[in-house]
């Protein structure tokens, strides 16, 4: 693997760390605030980015680019109110598509069409997460996020993350 794909690879091993911490946080935020569909989507969402790192890390590994977490910003914890903590949803998915989407120019550039590959299902996710939390801001900005509202929409995450485990196939003990 080219040098400085290797760099990147461990940058996005990073990136995904961090999702999955900052994910983490806001599972907590929500949690104080008696949200517990919102706490369960954010504990889903840290799951996910954790898998994505494993993944990432396996490939790395595997490939001859031994796989580390670089340094991890300190998360913000802290957020005015829902539709705060979803943009803020957003804006982290937005650079981890910047990171994968370099990455995948940076194979392009260094004919590394495995690694590129491989890239392909992740440039996928992230254009998907980005719509589906676009269209929970849009929700959030239509219902409001008043407190008679927040019980409404924490109800609405509830429904989407038990649809959420219906999607998911059951991992072997």
């Amino acid at each position: 693997m080219n040098e400085s794909l290797r760099k990147q690879m461990n940058v996005q091993i990073t990136n995904e760390h961090i999702a999955s911490m900052a994910y983490l946080e806001m599972a907590s935020w929500c949690a104080e605030q008696d949200l517990p569909g919102l706490e369960e989507y954010f504990y889903f969402s840290a799951e996910d980015e954790r898998e994505h790192m494993l993944e990432f890390y396996r490939y790395a590994n595997a490939h001859g680019c031994r796989a580390s977490i670089g340094s991890v910003p300190e998360l913000r914890s802290s957020f005015e109110h829902v539709l705060d903590i979803l943009e803020h949803n957003l804006f982290l998915e937005q650079q981890n598509t910047i990171a994968i989407n370099q990455m995948a120019k940076m194979c392009h550039e260094v004919s590394d069409y495995a690694t590129l590959q491989f890239l392909q299902p992740f440039i996928k996710e992230q254009q998907d997460s980005e719509r589906s939390v676009e269209e929970l801001i849009v929700m959030v900005k239509r219902v409001g996020y008043d407190a008679k509202n927040l019980y409404f929409l924490d109800k609405q995450f509830k429904k989407l993350m038990q649809g959420k485990g219906e999607e998911a196939p059951e991992k072997e003990a």
